[in-house]
C-alpha cells in the first residue's frame, strides 16, 4: 500500500564545519573537540553528527551536523553551551586559518542512504 501525503517536508538545519589544521597539531586538535563531539552528538535536537578527513590533505576537517532546529535557535541556544567555553583556547591555537561554517537546509528529497552506511565506516 502506498501512502502520499501532501504536507512539506520537515528543514532541518544543516552545517558544514571546516577546520584547517597544522600538520603537527592534528592529535591536540582531535583532543580539544572529541568531547564536544560527543556532547553535541547527545543534545536532543542534533539528529545527525560525523567527522571526516580529507584523504589528499591531512589537515583539513569537515564536520557534519544535523539539527532539528532553526539557524538562530542553534546560534543562541546550541553555541552557547558550557561545553564550548574551553573548546576554542585549545582549538584555535591549532589552525592554520579560520574555521569556516556553512549553514544550508535539507530539501526533503532526493535522500538516500543503505543501512550499512549507518554502521559506522569501512572494514577491511
Amino acid at each position: 500500500m502506498t501512502t502520499t501525503t501532501n504536507s512539506a517536508p520537515k528543514q532541518h538545519l544543516t552545517l558544514f564545519v571546516t577546520f584547517h589544521i597544522k600538520p603537527h597539531h592534528i592529535e591536540d586538535w582531535k583532543a580539544a573537540h572529541r568531547p564536544v563531539w560527543a556532547a553535541c552528538a547527545a543534545e536532543p535536537e542534533c539528529i545527525y553528527f560525523d567527522v571526516f578527513q580529507n584523504p589528499t590533505k591531512p589537515g583539513e576537517f569537515r564536520l557534519v551536523e544535523v539539527w532539528n532546529a532553526s539557524r538562530k535557535w542553534f546560534e543562541t541556544e546550541q553555541l552557547t553551551k558550557d561545553y564550548y567555553s574551553t573548546l576554542w583556547e585549545k582549538s584555535k591555537p591549532t589552525w592554520e586559518s579560520e574555521v569556516e561554517i556553512e549553514y544550508w537546509e535539507r530539501l526533503g528529497e532526493g535522500m538516500s542512504y543503505k543501512e550499512d552506511f549507518l554502521a559506522g565506516g569501512i572494514e577491511g
